[in-house]
């Protein structure tokens, strides 16, 4: 059965087409058919396609008005389907994640991102798609992260991407960081959240 997973968050900069890529490689290392939507007009996930020639996955640039055939279509011939979505656009965000399965929402430890989780996860519940969201960009050492993940009034992941110079490297190369730096703490962490993830969709 194949599933359509949404990538989305209404501040900019919370990393979830970086964020989005290691969880396809991932799942495509695993032996999934993998398909990549972008929604977004900046155009990122093609352009990360692009470099990559993409061989392991199908990535698709999409708009507004063909976004639900372009979804349906993808489904049909993968086993996963990850999509893109711009933040700033109300509309095509509450389309696509009514025709989801799984909402996932990075958010970064700030308290301007945790109060831009508030839109996503009520058009969630209003569509009744589960929403999951993970930290993501989360620094090394210091901070308030604790008191910021316990703000989040929403189902937390365990896993937490780090603010990782490896991560952004690898997209500009087309690559991920598990392929960069295959025996790096970046590439466990993308490993564990893909883990998560898929369980998520085993029981959905």
């Amino acid at each position: 059965m194949s599933h359509i997973l949404t990538f989305a968050q209404q501040k900019g900069g919370a990393g979830k087409t970086t964020a989005l890529v290691q969880v396809a490689q991932a799942l495509a290392a695993e032996g999934k058919r993998v398909g990549l939507l972008d929604l977004d007009p900046q155009g990122s996930l093609v352009a990360w396609g692009n470099l990559r020639g993409a061989q392991d996955m199908t990535v698709v640039q999409s708009s507004d008005w063909k976004a639900s055939s372009d979804m349906r279509s993808l489904k049909r011939d993968h086993d996963v389907v990850l999509v893109d979505c711009p933040g700033n656009a109300d509309i095509l965000l509450r389309a696509t994640i009514r025709d989801s399965d799984l909402v996932i929402a990075p958010v970064q430890p700030s308290v301007m991102d945790v109060w831009a989780l508030t839109p996503v996860m009520e058009m969630a519940q209003k569509e009744k798609t589960p929403l999951h969201a993970f930290l993501n960009r989360v620094p090394p050492r210091g901070g308030n992260v604790e008191e910021l993940a316990a703000m989040i009034d929403a189902p937390l992941l365990e896993t937490r991407l780090g603010n990782r110079v490896v991560f952004s490297t690898a997209f500009m190369q087309g690559k991920t960081a598990a392929e960069l730096q295959p025996r790096s703490k970046a590439a466990e962490e993308a490993a564990d959240l893909a883990r998560e993830i898929a369980a998520l969709i085993i029981t959905s």
